[in-house]
């Protein structure tokens, strides 16, 4: 740690730093081996000297004279059996010449090798699941590091906003405790002030009232009856209101920052007496409207599919699907499970490449009862529309703009299969008016003949409408149709549209 820090900020930077140090001891550990090594078989051709060649009058012979050839030939047996295929008759000729116990030396290396095998997967497998906790370990260590650096905060410009605000908000009898402006890797402003309103008694100020105790005689002081009115505001009352909104801190905010600022999706709604914290952003340019449409599979009480629709603080929607394996209710709650760790992970602050590899880490974490789901994510930036999509085993994905559509396809695996996360990310630029269409494999595989993508991109255009809701009906409606109103899988669409504010 380098240069002056806030207290909080050291803090936080010393747990990043032990969070570092223990995912290194982590990334000390042993390599997961896809096959046996020399230490392995010769283990296991001395396990056969002891089992086989005990009591036999050829066993110097072969294990000092000979120990070379018919350690090659018993390999070349150990590859035959590996492959699947078991012994060749060449093999098995060549164990007979050599071998006075071949029969018995043939069962012995077969059985030896299987063995070594299973201990060899569950050597991998614990390796497996330490190798995912310090992949925990270590995203953790890279958000505590961020969140410290954002702490530090914007020295200068906290002081402006003090100031500035400050006057602003005394005419509604707002104090400010504090202001931060948290720092970020992009432009848009986030600024977390503590509030609260004046105890003290006030009396309303009317419209033409002098601020000036009225003479002896009840007339107003020299100067008439507009001379002492506060300058430069409006003619409202000043008694201490009840409430004010933290729409209105925003309001004052936005001509104190320059720019545009809203309260965050997380911000109280009023100032009370009490003082309490609230968090502002800089208003999005665009805004994002969602529409769902489900069918659960024939004969099943629960989908097995799952989804989430999230705005976040930091200007961004969060649009996710999860498609658990099968269908049914274990299928439910896996995809249950993956859709409420992307939000936990995804609230937390973590980026969403690395929620991903974290569900996919804490997935393989599971001995018992071993989750395995696809991840369809899409983040939404309604500063700049753009969209980052991430895809884990998902079903294609289309954009349209005007009256053409991209497809966004995946070859990678559903989460919890490989221990290193197989997913794909792309990013996209949207304009306003465009759609985002995901969707589980149900849906796609319910399209009648070879080419599903196509004729989905046709239907979409087809069932095109401003109202994204209605969007995702009509389109669900045509699939289900093609499968003569019989659902063979459970189907889940989501429909965002993108449009720019107005004003």
């Amino acid at each position: 740690m380098s240069g002056w820090m806030q207290p909080e900020q050291e803090q936080i930077m010393r747990y990043a730093e032990a969070y570092y140090s223990l995912a290194e001891l982590f990334g000390r550990l042993p390599c997961q081996r896809e096959r046996l090594g020399n230490e392995d078989l010769q283990s296991l051709f001395g396990e056969i000297k002891d089992r086989v060649c005990t009591g036999c009058g050829q066993m110097n012979r072969c294990w000092m004279d000979m120990h070379a050839k018919n350690g090659r030939l018993w390999y070349a047996f150990l590859q035959d059996v590996e492959s699947g295929g078991g012994s060749s008759p060449e093999q098995k000729e060549l164990l007979r010449e050599t071998c006075e116990r071949s029969e018995k030396l043939s069962l012995a290396l077969r059985a030896g090798y299987e063995e070594a095998r299973l201990n060899l997967l569950w050597s991998n497998r614990m390796l497996e699941q330490r190798q995912a906790a310090g992949e925990q370990i270590l995203q953790t260590a890279e958000l505590l590091k961020r969140t410290s650096e954002g702490l530090a905060g914007q020295q200068e410009q906290e002081w402006q906003i003090r100031r500035r605000l400050g006057r602003e908000l005394r005419y509604l009898h707002v104090e400010i405790d504090d202001v931060r402006v948290f720092a970020r890797e992009r432009r848009e402003m986030e600024i977390y002030l503590t509030l609260h309103m004046h105890t003290g008694h006030r009396r309303t100020l009317y419209y033409g009232e002098s601020t000036k105790p009225l003479t002896k005689s009840g007339a107003q002081p020299r100067g008439g009856p507009f001379s002492s009115l506060l300058p430069g505001r409006p003619l409202l009352p000043l008694g201490r209101p009840s409430v004010v909104s933290a729409k209105t801190i925003a309001e004052a905010l936005s001509e104190c920052c320059g720019e545009r600022m809203s309260p965050a999706p997380d911000c109280r709604a009023s100032v009370w007496d009490e003082p309490a914290l609230f968090h502002f952003v800089s208003d999005a340019n665009y805004q994002l409207f969602c529409g769902v449409a489900r069918i659960t599979k024939d004969g099943e009480l629960v989908s097995g599919d799952n989804y989430s629709l999230v705005l976040q603080d930091n200007g961004r929607v969060a649009m996710s699907l999860a498609d658990g394996m099968g269908s049914g209710i274990e299928a439910n709650r896996e995809s249950e499970k993956v859709i409420e760790l992307l939000e936990q992970f995804l609230a937390a602050g973590f980026p969403q490449e690395t929620a991903v590899r974290m569900i996919n880490s804490g997935m393989l974490l599971q001995n018992n009862s071993p989750c395995f789901s696809t991840i369809d994510l899409c983040m939404v930036d309604l500063y700049h529309a753009t969209c980052d999509l991430i895809k884990a085993g998902a079903a294609p994905s289309f954009i349209r703009k005007n009256q053409e559509i991209e497809v966004i396809r995946t070859g990678s695996f559903p989460t919890g299969v490989l221990q290193h996360s197989d997913y794909e990310s792309m990013h996209r630029s949207l304009e306003p008016g465009a759609n985002i269409v995901m969707m589980t494999d149900g849906v796609l595989d319910a399209i009648p003949g070879e080419n599903r993508e196509q004729t989905m991109a046709e239907l979409i255009i087809r069932t095109m409408t401003r109202n994204a809701q209605e969007h995702a009906r009509r389109l669900m409606e045509r699939v289900y149709l093609m499968q003569q109103r019989q659902a063979r899988d459970d189907m889940t669409l989501l429909v965002g549209t993108i449009w720019e504010k107005s004003g």
